[in-house]
Formats: C-alpha cells, sequence, structure tokens
C-alpha cells in the first residue's frame, strides 16, 4: 500500500518525540525522588517539561492546608506585555475558580485548544480578555488526594495534543508522591527546628532575671519559628490599659521604628483589634493597616499575627508578628508555634516576677529575729540550720549539720531531757508543737527561746522536723518579774499583766506567722531545690519521664510560693489603700468554671459547679482570686469524700457567689475572726498546715472593694456556706 506524502517522515519525528518524552519521564523521575525540597521540585518540573514541550508558560500550583487554597510554588515561561503585570497575589486561585481551581476540583484533565472557549476560566487582572491561548491543565493526584495542578499555556490555536496530555498526566503522578514526600520532610525539619528554638528560648529564659530580657530572648526567637518581617513585645499597664512597645525587632533588610516614636496604644483602640486575651489570633492585612500610623512599629505591615501573654495575677502582653506585604498569610502551624513561644514566655516573666519577690521576701525574712532548721526525724540528727543563729547559738551553729548534732544538744542540761522527750513524742504521734526552753548562750547566761516545731509526714511515717525559733528571754523575764511585783503589789500585777497579755496576744499573732510561713514557704522552697539540684548533677541524662516529672515538681511548688507571696503583697496593697477595682464586662459563669478548673488537688472532694452564663462589670482577676480562696478554703477544712459546691446568681443588679460544703461547719464564734489577717479555724480537714490565714482575709478586702460584703452561714442540710455579695459597676 503507499503511504502518503511525507506521512513517513512524520512517524520517524512521533518516534523520535514519544524516545525524547520516555527519557524526560525516566530522568525526572529518577531527579524528583533525589529532591526533598518543594520549590526545587517545582523549578525541576518547569525546567524538564521545557525540553520536551513547547510552552511560554509553565506555572505549578500546590492545594494549601486549608484545602481551599491553590498557591503558585513555580512559574516559568516568556513574559509577554499581556503578562507584565502578573504577581503573586493575582496568581493564588480556590478550589473550583477558573480553569486551575475547576481541575484541582474534578481531578480530571483540560486540554482545550482556546481558554476563551471554557466557561469557567478567569482572566488573570491586567491581561488581554481577548488573547488566544492554548491551554493544558493536569491534577497531581496521589492515591484519592489532590496535591495540586500543572498548568502549560501557549499564544495561539490548540498548541497542545493528546500526546502532551498523555506525558503531563504520568508526569503529574510522579510530581504528586514527590510533593507529598518533600512535605513530610519539610514539616519533620520545621518540627526539629520549632522543638530545638523552643529548647534553646526554654534554656536561656532560666538564665533571664528582666522583663527586658525575657521579651528579648522571645521576639529574636519569633522569626527563627514564624516567617515574618518583624516582630515586637507589648505590655498593659495594669492602671491605665494602655499598651506600650517593649521591644521591637526588625528580620533582614527590614526596618522598624525606634522606640521612642512609637506611641502607646491606648485602651479603646487596643480592645478594637484585640480579637482574643488567650488564645493566639491573625488580624489581616486589610485590617491591620487601620491601626493609626503613629501606633504602629512598622510603616507597611502584612497580617498581624498576635499572641497574648499572661503571668501572675495582673501581668498582660503580647507578642506581635508582621508577616510580608501580600504574602503567605499566618496558618495554623504559626499560630501553634507562637503560643509555644507564648507560654514559655508567659513562665518566665512570671518566674522573673517571683523570683523578685522572693528575694525581697527572703530579705524580709532574713530581718526576723529568729532561727530556722531541720532534723531527721529518726535520729533528729540536723540537716540545717540558718536565720539569726549566732547570737543565740554561737557563731558555728550553721556548721552543726556537718559535725552530726542533733537537736537537743544545744538545750540547756536542765530542760533537755524534757523537751527532746517531747519531740519525739510529738514526732511518733505525727503533730506539731511548742516548745520553751532555755540555751546556754555563748556569751555566758541563760536564753529563753520559743521553738515552733513542724513534723514532716510521708506516706511511711515522719521523715523530718522542721522549726523556728524564737528568742523569749524578755518576755519570760517580765513574767518572772509580773510574778515578783503579784506577790507585793496586786493591783500593779493586775496592771501589768493586762500589759502582757496584750504582747503575748501580739506575740502569738507573730508566731503564728512565722509558724506558717516556715511550713508554706520552706515546704515548697525545699522541694524545688531538691528537683533543681538533681536536675543539675543528672546533667540532662535523665529519662525523660523523670526530667517532665521533676520540672513539673518544680513549677507546681513555684505556684505555690506565687500563691503565697501574691497573698501577703495584696494583703499589705488593700490595708495601705493603694488597689481599686479595674472593672470591665465579665461572663461570671465562664470566670468561676476556669477558676474551679485550677484548683489543685481536690483531695478526693465532690465538687460541683451550677453556674449560668451572668455577665457583670466586675474586676476578674480580683474575682477569681475569690472563688480560689473560698474553694481551696472549703477543699482545705472539709474532710475527704466531703462535696462542696460552688453557685452564682444575680442580685440587685450584680452577683452573689456561694461556695458551701457538707463539712462540720463553722462555730458561731469564729464567723467574724476568720476573716481576719494570720486568723483560722482550728486546723484543717486534711491533716496538713491551715497555712497562713490570709485567704479568707483577702476574699472580704477583694468584696469590699468591689463595694460588697463577705459572710458565712450554715448551710440547709448540715456544713458552712460562704457567701460574697459584688455589685455591678
Amino acid at each position: 500500500m503507499a503511504q502518503a506524502p511525507g506521512a513517513e517522515p512524520q512517524r520517524l519525528r512521533d518516534d523520535v518525540r514519544s524516545i525524547a518524552q520516555l527519557n524526560m519521564l525516566h530522568n525526572l523521575a529518577a531527579a524528583l525522588n533525589m529532591l526533598g525540597d518543594i520549590e526545587e521540585i517545582a523549578a525541576a518540573i518547569t525546567a524538564e517539561l521545557r525540553t520536551i514541550i513547547d510552552y511560554h508558560n509553565c506555572r505549578v500550583y500546590l492545594l494549601q492546608p486549608d484545602g481551599d487554597t491553590l498557591f503558585p510554588v513555580a512559574f516559568r515561561g516568556e513574559l509577554f506585555t499581556e503578562y507584565a503585570t502578573e504577581s503573586l497575589p493575582a496568581l493564588v486561585t480556590k478550589l473550583g475558580e477558573g480553569i486551575t481551581g475547576n481541575v484541582a476540583l474534578t481531578k480530571t484533565s483540560l486540554l482545550t485548544p482556546d481558554a476563551r472557549q471554557v466557561e469557567f476560566s478567569v482572566t488573570i487582572p491586567g491581561t488581554d480578555d481577548d488573547l488566544l491561548e492554548s491551554m493544558l491543565a493536569v491534577p497531581m493526584i496521589a492515591g484519592d488526594e489532590v496535591v495540586g495542578v500543572i498548568v502549560l499555556s501557549k499564544l495561539g490555536f490548540a498548541q497542545f495534543d493528546e500526546d502532551d496530555q498523555r506525558l503531563l498526566e504520568v508526569l503529574a503522578s510522579h510530581a504528586a508522591v514527590a510533593f507529598q514526600t518533600a512535605r513530610l520532610l519539610e514539616a519533620e525539619r520545621r518540627e526539629a527546628r520549632v522543638s530545638g528554638a523552643l529548647l534553646r528560648l526554654s534554656q536561656a529564659m532560666t538564665s533571664e532575671r528582666t522583663v527586658g530580657e525575657i521579651f528579648q530572648r522571645a521576639i529574636e526567637t519569633v522569626p527563627t519559628i514564624v516567617p515574618c518581617i518583624a516582630a515586637a513585645a507589648y505590655t498593659r499597664d495594669e492602671e491605665t490599659g494602655v499598651f506600650r512597645a517593649a521591644r521591637v525587632l526588625a528580620i533582614g533588610a527590614h526596618s522598624t521604628k525606634p522606640r521612642s516614636e512609637i506611641a502607646d496604644i491606648p485602651r479603646e483602640i487596643a480592645e478594637t483589634f484585640l480579637f482574643s486575651e488567650t488564645e493566639p489570633f491573625v488580624i489581616p492585612q486589610d485590617v491591620a493597616i487601620q491601626v493609626p500610623a503613629d501606633l504602629r512599629f512598622i510603616d507597611e505591615p502584612g497580617a498581624v499575627l498576635v499572641t497574648p501573654l499572661r503571668w501572675d495575677a495582673d501581668g498582660f502582653g503580647a507578642i506581635v508578628a508582621v508577616g510580608e506585604v501580600d504574602g503567605a498569610p499566618f496558618d495554623d502551624d504559626a499560630l501553634s508555634f507562637a503560643r509555644g513561644i507564648a507560654d514559655i514566655t508567659s513562665l518566665a516573666l512570671g518566674n522573673a516576677r517571683r523570683l523578685s519577690e522572693l528575694e525581697r521576701f527572703h530579705e524580709l525574712v532574713e530581718t526576723l529575729d529568729a532561727i530556722f532548721w531541720e532534723a531527721d526525724a529518726k535520729d533528729l540528727g540536723l540537716t540545717f540550720v540558718g536565720g539569726r543563729a549566732d547570737p543565740v547559738l554561737g557563731s558555728d551553729a550553721g556548721a552543726w549539720p556537718s559535725q552530726d548534732r542533733a537537736w537537743g544538744d544545744h538545750v540547756h542540761e536542765d530542760d533537755r531531757q524534757d523537751a527532746v522527750l517531747a519531740v519525739r513524742t510529738a514526732r511518733d504521734e505525727g503533730r506539731d508543737t511548742t516548745l520553751e526552753y532555755r540555751v546556754r548562750a555563748p556569751e555566758g547566761g541563760d536564753v529563753w527561746v520559743r521553738d515552733l516545731i513542724h513534723v514532716v509526714r510521708r506516706s511511711r511515717g515522719p521523715r523530718q522536723l522542721r522549726g523556728l525559733m524564737v528568742d523569749i528571754t524578755e518576755r519570760k523575764q517580765a513574767e518572772q518579774a509580773l510574778q515578783a511585783s503579784e506577790r507585793k503589789y496586786s493591783e500593779a500585777f493586775r496592771r501589768e499583766r493586762q500589759a502582757a497579755q496584750q504582747l503575748r496576744a501580739l506575740d502569738d499573732m507573730k508566731n503564728t506567722f512565722l509558724e506558717a510561713v516556715s511550713h508554706d514557704l520552706r515546704t515548697p522552697l525545699t522541694s524545688i531545690l531538691g528537683s533543681a539540684i538533681t536536675l543539675e548533677r543528672a546533667n540532662m541524662d535523665l529519662p525523660q519521664d523523670d526530667a517532665v516529672d521533676l520540672v513539673r515538681r518544680i513549677a507546681a511548688n513555684a505556684r505555690k510560693l506565687e500563691r503565697l507571696l501574691g497573698d501577703l503583697l495584696d494583703l499589705d496593697r488593700l490595708q495601705r489603700g493603694i488597689v481599686s477595682p479595674q472593672r470591665r464586662p465579665t461572663d461570671v459563669g465562664e470566670l468561676i468554671r476556669r477558676a474551679v478548673e485550677e484548683t489543685e488537688d481536690h483531695n478526693g472532694h465532690a465538687l460541683t459547679v451550677d453556674v449560668e452564663p451572668l455577665v457583670v462589670s466586675l474586676d476578674a482577676p480580683k474575682v477569681e482570686r475569690i472563688v480560689e480562696n473560698l474553694v481551696t478554703n472549703a477543699l482545705r477544712h472539709t474532710p475527704p469524700g466531703a462535696e462542696v459546691w460552688v453557685r452564682a446568681l444575680p442580685e440587685d443588679g450584680g452577683v452573689l457567689l456561694m461556695v458551701e460544703d457538707d463539712g462540720s461547719g463553722i462555730p458561731s464564734e469564729l464567723r467574724e475572726v476568720i476573716f481576719e489577717p494570720f486568723r483560722q479555724a482550728p486546723g484543717s480537714a486534711t491533716g496538713h498546715s491551715p497555712g497562713v490565714g490570709v485567704g479568707l482575709s483577702l476574699v472580704k478586702r477583694f468584696a469590699e472593694l468591689h463595694g460588697g460584703r463577705a459572710w458565712v452561714e450554715d448551710r440547709a442540710g448540715g456544713g458552712a456556706s460562704f457567701r460574697v455579695y459584688l455589685p455591678g459597676g
């Protein structure tokens, strides 16, 4: 049979083309398997395709994690006049939008000789609506999942054929697998980079002591995890509510304003853009540009990622990251990573503040004329002696633990036997005790001391004894003088006895405070020190579970110290009248549920929260402290297994808070005094120290700060009903 003229050369050209295509596919598939970067894979696809298919424009789109956005990761071709205005935002498309979006949505290739004939085609802004252009779009599919789309275009009619489509479909299947593998590798690398950055930040924060240094570390870490062009840290003034820039950082070639030129953000403007005070959020670029220019720290912002910071009761601020103008939006990973930075920063800020207050408190304790000691419960061997021991015990008292000295060796020989017997009895019975005895002073003579002794118990019995000695020589001498005076002058004795009773009451209050502080401060402090020393000596070689457990112990005991110091400082500020309520509309139901959830150690109690949504203008942090202290008081002073109820009801434009229990109730003679500072109900039902005695005092003071009141009454059915009425603002 005769062949048509030119058929043989055409067949040869087709064979050569097929061989070239097979070679290209083989080489490209091998090359894609070796690449682990998305941009490198996309660049390889556009470059290799050019060697076998004649196109003027090739775009590679990837479907983003939101499942809706198709983002161009590669563009290759010739820029004609019609395409000179193309920009990245113009090329971004959505699932189902235009040719690219429809191919991704239907998972079906599209070959058209004239893109104008496709009813759902979309013209890129800035190009000619009447431009004759052939297009070939093929979905990249792995399994049933659309990974992206490869789009080829060429000026002219019918510039691509079915062979080109089959070639591109085979290539697309290889590309889909390569892109998925690259994404997995990129995710692993990113996770490793983020974990390393967060670990380094956490380690660095342990050495920072000031707020400024902590903020600087935080914003320097942000760009290593979250792509951005600038970052800043803001703090909110507790009194005025304005936000002030604490630190500002520009990344790369970008620049920010000097801090001196950045105006404070007034409360009313800040509240407009503060979408959340607890979770990271994104301010879109079109909204961020509405911020007045004098309040911005960068002239032309893109989208803004804001991560709230909260530390202690009143500390609040934010870390702000600014994205590239018209750049890729902040994704869920960015929000998650920012939250990690914020958590570490908030903890560091709280620790810095607590350490500062702890140092001040330590200075306060050091000024007390008292001696602190610890001893092993088994043999009474001393393990620690500190405080102002020199005047009473001698200059070498601090070295007694290393000299194998035991408690009792310091007691006057005439009082020693009875004192040691009393301590051993208290140890065996597992109860605290108070002793008064004489000590031979270093410079001669006898010194009377009062020793407040606490028995530290564990599951297997007493483990340690802790005590606080106070010099009461003057009081003893006064008592002896009074006794002598009584024998001679009965009327004078009565007057002196009244004075002595007043002194004793003051002394008892001081000793009650010292006794509580010696336990509530030293117990968590000793635990923190022991855990920290273990971590230090282990040099990070501990198993991860053990290390995490030690860190949790440190954090838990640090929070106990924070609450103790916070209560004492708040009580001082309230007594001096330097605190005023910062009222804001507050969902009381949500506040109560959050406060109850954060309460530690329910001790086997059944805790019921019965609250409905109720918005009242209140100082939320103060009211949260009221709820925490009332709940903690109920859990501490009722036996394990008792029930506790927390309720809130609207009343006279305000709210009535109620914390009730089915315990033994409060005797009528104590219903007023338990709200006084350092006054407590007798003991706790849990067997632990009843505390310093400021929790209920703060409840009363915070209620009065709002113009309300706090009281306790009998609960119907038995137990106590603590109530706080807070009028609305």
